[in-house]
């Protein structure tokens, strides 16, 4: 048997390998979006600036602005900032559907090359297309049925409702013209960093997606699959707890796929900046023991033992991850058009005339 457990190890160990390469991938990527939201930015005060002298400065002190008056200058403001913001929109879902669609292929080919090196034997490839991951992640996968094309967009949509505010309070004299700038150019940034959380959210989404349909592809030699959180003070509470539990009862090869959507609080990502991924249990092999990265209460790296998140936070001295999960917000982990009842949800997973279906636990029903 040493010879299988040396074989899980060294998939553990690739896998670890393979994220820290996506997360400088990742992180590569949404620094490719800061120079669009520069240009934005730059614009959008600049217009700012226009009607700042236009319609502000060259006012007499005893002139009082009119709704009328302020309406028309807050519309003439937005048919200046739309087309920056359309130009934003052109230039964001091209790129993002590029970023997202190659990390389901990254997920899909390093898992099976993983998979190739760690049990020695001929694996499947995915046989993805690209118009097949178009497919795969314009599937909508929130119940108000958004995808991250559309929430990219409300992202950027938000910046024009801003502007238009800030406008409003600059030419009915609330605001000065610095206090303005400054306020619009905080907009900007905030869209700046909601555009590159969906982004960020939806790359682990992808790479969880591509994990997954490896592993469906090699069934053969794979038993199934746990969630591997990260070993650190950050680690949410329902991360911890799913990958506490699902290393005790490993997932089937398709949950959290659009066939077999994952659970509340039980899914990758399960919120947003989720840090979290699939790791295969291979055939016979069940989860070798070996020593893991983790951060210790300083923040410094070390190697622990740890089977679980809890071993770990008892190790470490921080809450276990009950007290964790009793002290967390459940909504943060909820999805649009989702209750906490969807959460606390218990469900199995039974074949019910050919195709396996998800039931309420406890509910008995027979072909």
């Amino acid at each position: 048997m040493a010879w299988i457990s040396e074989a899980q190890k060294h998939y553990e160990e690739y896998v670890d390998y393979y994220t820290s390469l996506l997360e400088d991938y990742v992180d590569d990527h949404i620094l490719e979006l800061a120079p669009a939201y520069g240009q934005l930015q730059e614009a959008a005060v600049g217009y700012l600036e226009e009607v700042a002298k236009k319609y502000v400065n060259e006012q007499n002190p005893d002139f009082v602005p009119t709704r009328r008056w302020a309406k028309k200058i807050q519309e003439e403001y937005l048919t200046k900032i739309i087309p920056e913001l359309n130009l934003l929109n052109a230039k964001l879902q091209p790129f993002a559907t590029s970023v997202i669609c190659g990390t389901v292929f990254y997920g899909a080919n390093t898992t099976a090359y993983i998979l190739e090196q760690a049990a020695k034997c001929a694996v499947t490839v995915p046989n993805l297309t690209a118009s097949g991951v178009l497919g795969i992640i314009a599937n909508p996968w929130l119940p108000d049925k958004k995808t991250y094309s559309d929430r990219i967009r409300t992202s950027v949509s938000l910046v024009a409702s801003k502007s238009e505010e800030v406008v409003k309070e600059l030419v009915t004299k609330k605001m000065q013209y610095s206090d303005a700038a400054k306020k619009l150019s905080q907009g900007i940034q905030e869209s700046y960093y909601n555009a590159s959380r969906i982004i960020h959210t939806e790359m682990t989404r992808a790479n969880a997606l591509g994990t997954s349909y490896s592993l469906m592809e090699n069934a053969d030699i794979v038993d199934g699959k746990y969630r591997d959180a990260t070993f650190d003070s950050k680690t949410s509470a329902y991360c911890a707890a799913d990958a506490d539990y699902s290393k005790r009862n490993p997932y089937d090869l398709d949950y959290d796929t659009p066939m077999n959507p994952g659970l509340p609080g039980r899914r990758i990502p399960n919120h947003p900046h989720c840090r979290c991924r699939w790791v295969a249990i291979l055939s016979g092999l069940g989860i070798k023991d070996r020593q893991k990265a983790a951060l210790d209460q300083y923040g410094d790296l070390y190697y622990t033992k740890a089977a679980s998140y809890d071993e770990y936070a008892k190790e470490v001295g921080i809450p276990s991850v009950k007290d964790m999960v009793n002290a967390d917000n459940p909504k943060k982990y909820l999805r649009p058009g989702e209750t906490l009842a969807d959460l606390n949800r218990q469900v199995v997973r039974k074949r019910f005339n050919g195709q396996i279906i998800t039931v309420p636990l406890g509910l008995g029903i027979h072909n």
